[in-house]
């Protein structure tokens, strides 16, 4: 589930704030709060929001700002606190039972979550709702058009009946509403012609289409998986990657998806749904907005909640080798793989931590594990490649070097390792030399990035 409902959310309620109010009176704070937010200021705007909400403890709008830019930045705890003092003040007023179903997703509560829909839905005038109960698909497809509310709701309704793992349920909410339509091949369309040239976000749309319409479409729901997991969202891509495997190919063409399975997504393990929310939102805060204590902070709850997620792991230890402290990167590395022995990610990391400092023994050991369990890892191989030649096994360093040139030019990726495939030529000519082969960073294929 992505976060962009709380962007608008954050606008409807943010948006009316009066300019006319003496400075640092509620209204003021809550424009400030917006004007951050706006230009990306996050941490600004939740603190514009807090302060808003102290100061106005019996305003809706100031408690609901102040609980939206919460949940946003990952304080869960004080996003319900607040969302429940505003729903004392205003129990009927869907923006807040939209939001508290917002936070309920987020934390894996997906039956509260669909109750505050419902409440949602028994706000709006009974026309409407007479036609959303008992209108064919095709007054539906023309009342989601004409009703913006009725149609957010059943976009969310869909994503959260997927979470929690009813694909039949989502699937058929998506037909009774004309979310999808009969005859028309989204999977075809996520790999048209132009497929290419459209965002990577219409692209995850046109694949979460065909994963609701064609439920048989193994290559694009295994995509969809993918998509999912590269951004973070382990229990939903878990679920996509293991409905695709049950379409389609052979038991043998099936092995890729299996070790992905393995290698990406713990096992098949159960991630807690507040475990891995705390990580996406940890993430951003220290990617986006470069807050090293909050990051950490959500970090260490979220393995708190999930003492066996790796992915936290992996972000600690990306903290501590941008803060220079490789020693520390290694350990929260190695804490990883005792968490999850198999992630593919966190022996890659390693093995490239490794090599930065020279200990190239223990670098080949985790670098040949994760090209075993990623064979498609161009990276990793030649990292592997460069560890083997500093040891002179550069019978290896060639063979590696080699697939790493094949895999790279089967996915269209040849200029990536133009260098390494350089060096290789003069290697086969004279030899060894004293300069080490290169390593470059390459960018990572579907469902390998963003951990």
């Amino acid at each position: 589930m992505r976060a962009l409902t709380l962007v608008v959310m954050l606008a409807l309620v943010l948006g009316g704030a009066r300019d006319v109010e003496p400075a640092e009176s509620p209204a003021v704070l809550l424009e400030r709060a917006h004007q951050a937010y706006r230009q990306g200021r996050f941490p600004d705007a939740l603190d514009a929001a807090r302060r808003a909400a102290q100061g106005a403890p019996r305003s809706r709008d100031a408690l609901l700002a102040r609980g939206t830019m919460a949940e946003f930045m990952g304080e869960f705890d004080e996003a319900a606190r607040a969302y429940g003092d505003a729903i004392a003040l205003a129990p009927n007023d869907p923006a807040l039972h939209y939001a508290l179903a917002s936070l309920a997703v987020r934390l894996g509560d997906y039956d509260r979550a669909l109750r505050e829909l419902d409440t949602i839905f028994k706000s709006q005038p009974w026309p409407a709702q007479l036609l959303f109960r008992y209108a064919p698909a095709s007054v539906q497809k023309r009342l989601m058009a004409t009703n913006r509310v009725l149609a957010q709701l059943v976009q969310l309704q869909v994503d959260i009946l997927m979470e929690k793992g009813d694909l039949g349920a989502a699937r058929q909410t998506a037909w009774r509403y004309a979310i999808v339509e009969p005859g028309r091949d989204y999977c075809g369309e996520s790999k048209g012609p132009d497929a290419s040239r459209v965002s990577r976000d219409e692209r995850f749309t046109r694949l979460r289409l065909a994963t609701l319409a064609q439920p048989t479409a193994g290559d694009c729901i295994w995509w969809y998986g993918q998509y999912l997991t590269d951004d973070g969202y382990m229990r939903l891509g878990r679920l996509i990657v293991t409905e695709a495997l049950k379409h389609g190919d052979s038991e043998e063409r099936k092995q890729p998806g299996y070790r992905y399975v393995r290698s990406r997504l713990a096992g098949g393990s159960e991630v807690p749904k507040r475990a891995e929310s705390l990580f996406l939102a940890a993430r951003q805060r220290y990617l986006r907005d470069g807050d090293v204590d909050g990051a950490e902070r959500l970090l260490d709850e979220a393995l708190r909640v999930a003492p066996s997620f790796v992915r936290p792991y992996t972000m600690k230890a990306r903290i501590a080798q941008d803060a220079g402290n490789p020693d520390a990167a290694l350990q929260w590395l190695r804490r990883g793989l005792e968490a999850d022995p198999d992630s593919w990610r966190t022996l890659h990391n390693l093995g490239r931590s490794l090599l930065e400092l020279e200990r190239w023994e223990e670098s080949e050991r985790a670098l040949v594990k994760a090209v075993q369990l990623f064979p498609e890892d161009m990276e990793g191989r030649l990292r592997l490649a460069r560890a083997l030649y500093a040891q002179g096994k550069f019978d290896r360093y060639a063979a590696e070097t080699r697939n790493a040139i094949q895999i790279a030019r089967g996915w269209s990726r040849g200029s990536a390792v133009a260098g390494a495939a350089t060096f290789l030529e003069k290697f086969d000519r004279w030899g060894p030399g004293a300069a080490p082969p290169p390593a470059p960073d390459v960018e990572p294929l579907l469902g390998y990035g963003q951990d």
